[in-house]
């Protein structure tokens, strides 16, 4: 998949892109149906939507990237907050110059960062879908004390199995385990601090712009219960559930997802 940097607010930023390239200091060519900008997880980067974008490719135009901190982005610090992770992703909708609003579609802490941008930023957002997200943080404070322990060594590094459905490919799970290593523990850390600490979630009622949600059906039963209220809260959005997939619905079932992504890009028309 064709890849380049971007400067955005000043930081290197990584991006994967589909269709043709172009010179480095010109934008990638975004004309295919939607432009559909995908956000990552907390622990992740731009490649876990690899297989994903190669589906949407052939009507639209995806593009990927990591956040500051992640994999090859620059910067060694989460941005702190969802909402300054939204006003950064709002800035490379900006880099890219595009000529119209984006669909945005975020998986976990990056659906937060996809509602705060339809929340702050709706003037470059045309729709948002959301993959495996809870707007209301609901991992415990049990998880972020162990990632601070880590994140200052005092406690061992676990990769997190159950974030796979059972019978998934291993190839699929060690690629993930691979992506995970790609971020700094501090960065994690902050990145659970920002999803307890956001704001947005009490303004869900006004979003306006049209909304998917799709979650994996072997996901957590609160995730699961989270996405389901998000679906009735948020004006008009839609559900979906993705058998054979739970946290890492993008990577564990790209078709799938490809699938109720492009019904929905297409009833946008």
């Amino acid at each position: 998949m064709p890849s380049r940097y971007i400067d955005v607010q000043g930081t290197a930023t990584f991006l994967r892109h589909c269709g043709p390239t172009t010179l480095p200091e010109v934008p990638p060519v975004l004309s295919r149906g939607e432009i559909v900008l995908c956000i990552h997880h907390t622990g992740g980067n731009s490649r876990n939507f690899d297989a994903l974008n190669a589906n949407l490719a052939a009507n639209h135009s995806p593009v990927s990237f990591d956040l500051p901190g992640h994999d090859r982005s620059g910067s060694q610090m989460s941005l702190g907050s969802i909402e300054a992770m939204a006003d950064f992703a709002a800035g490379v909708l900006k880099s890219l110059a595009v000529d119209r609003p984006a669909v945005v579609v975020g998986h976990g802490m990056g659906g937060n960062v996809a509602l705060q941008m339809a929340l702050e930023h709706s003037d470059v957002v045309r729709a948002v879908a959301v993959i495996n997200c809870s707007a209301q943080y609901s991992c415990g404070d049990d998880l972020i004390e162990r990632a601070r322990l880590v994140s200052v060594g005092r406690a061992r590094r676990e990769f997190e199995i159950k974030a796979f459905a059972e019978g998934c490919d291993a190839k699929i799970i060690r690629s993930g385990f691979m992506d995970t290593l790609k971020t700094d523990p501090r960065v994690i850390y902050a990145n659970l601090m920002a999803m307890r600490d956001w704001a947005g979630a009490s303004s869900l009622t006004e979003i306006t712009v049209p909304t998917l949600v799709c979650v994996g059906d072997s996901d957590t039963d609160a995730i699961r219960a989270e996405s389901e209220r998000m679906s009735n809260v948020i004006p008009g959005a839609e559900y979906r559930g993705v058998v054979g997939a739970a946290h890492m619905l993008p990577t564990e079932q790209p078709e799938a997802l490809a699938s109720a992504l492009n019904e929905f890009l297409g009833a946008l028309s």
